[in-house]
Parts: structure tokens; C-alpha cells; sequence
């Protein structure tokens, strides 16, 4: 398994890449709000209050118990979205209704737990949020996408493997923490 640490200043750098993508290894199988707030132990109040737009598989979903997320899922967090669109897309909102036919429904033949990994795609806010503490557990990243990012940096450049998991922080700084907690004037 190819690792790359990135420097603690290069959440910027990441910003397109969590609009766009980046790999998560989890427990499979478990309901989206366990995910939330079991695996990634993201406070609820911040998940019910601050993420307020979530799309699993391109569906918004309203019933975060009911949501399933399975190995391949491609899960998008979003904080408000201003606008129509962004008041239709709201989880719970009052427009929610306009959007029935679109809206996440659970899937028969769900996976079983196991490990697995999903796409995790944030926006707005939660990158500057989230994104530090998704980037210091660990997400997998597409060589490719990273050789853009850093083209001369030895520890991608000298890589054979497609994928490459990505740290941000020095050697010494391995997550030690499994929880999330977002960095942001919200928290009391």
C-alpha cells in the first residue's frame, strides 16, 4: 500500500478533490446515520444541524436510519445550499416533497456488514470542516489525481500502485482517533 503524508497546510489543495471524490474505507452494510455518528463519531446535533444536504447513490435522502450504505456508495454531504434547488434538496425541508420521485428509498439485497469502501464528497463548508479530520484518518486518492496535484513529489511520482492513501500531517502524526470532530464556530 502506497502512503502519502501531505503537508498540514494542504487542505486547500484538497478542496477539488473532496468535490470530486475521494475514497473511504468503512464498515458496510450499517445505517447512514450509524456511519455519521458510530463510525466517523461526528456529534449528531452537528449532523442534524449542519448537514443539512445528504445524497446517497445521487438520492437525497430524508431518513438517515433508513438509509443503507453498501460497498461502492457514493455518499455527498453539503451544508445549506442557497436557492430553490438548495431549499428542495434540504433534508426535511419544507420543498422536500417536490423532489418525491428522486428521493432515496432502502434497496432490497442491501450488503451484509463487512468492510468496504465508499466515494465521500463534501462541499461548501464541510470541506473546511470535515476535511482535516477525514485527511487524518486516511482517504484514498487516485495516483493520478495526486501527480497533478504535487507532479514532483518522489513519494507519488515513484509509485507504481493506482491508488495511494493519503495523510495529512507529518510521519509522526498517524491518526490515533477514530472520531471526527469538525473545527468550525458551530461547536458550543
Amino acid at each position: 500500500m502506497a502512503v502519502f503524508h501531505a503537508p498540514d497546510d494542504a487542505l486547500p489543495t484538497f478542496r477539488t478533490l473532496f468535490q470530486q471524490g475521494v475514497g473511504i474505507s468503512i464498515q458496510i452494510g450499517t445505517s447512514l446515520e450509524d456511519l455519521l455518528c458510530c463510525q466517523w463519531k461526528i456529534d449528531r446535533d452537528y449532523v442534524m444541524n449542519r448537514i443539512s444536504t445528504l445524497f446517497l447513490d445521487s438520492k437525497p435522502v430524508d431518513d438517515l436510519p433508513a438509509a443503507i450504505v453498501h460497498d461502492g456508495a457514493t455518499l455527498a454531504l453539503s451544508g445549506a445550499m442557497p436557492g430553490l434547488i438548495g431549499a428542495t434538496m434540504r433534508r426535511g425541508g419544507v420543498l422536500a416533497s417536490f423532489r418525491n420521485g428522486i428521493t432515496y428509498c432502502g434497496t432490497s439485497g442491501d450488503d451484509e456488514g463487512g468492510h468496504g469502501r465508499i466515494t465521500l464528497k463534501l462541499f461548501n463548508l464541510l470541506i473546511d470542516e470535515l476535511g482535516p479530520q477525514f485527511l487524518a484518518r486516511g482517504i484514498w486518492v487516485p495516483r493520478a489525481r495526486l501527480a497533478e496535484l504535487f507532479p514532483k513529489h518522489p513519494d507519488i511520482v515513484n509509485v507504481t500502485d493506482n491508488e495511494i492513501k493519503v495523510y495529512m500531517g507529518a510521519r509522526s502524526s498517524a491518526p490515533t482517533s477514530d472520531s471526527l470532530q469538525p473545527h468550525h464556530a458551530f461547536d458550543t
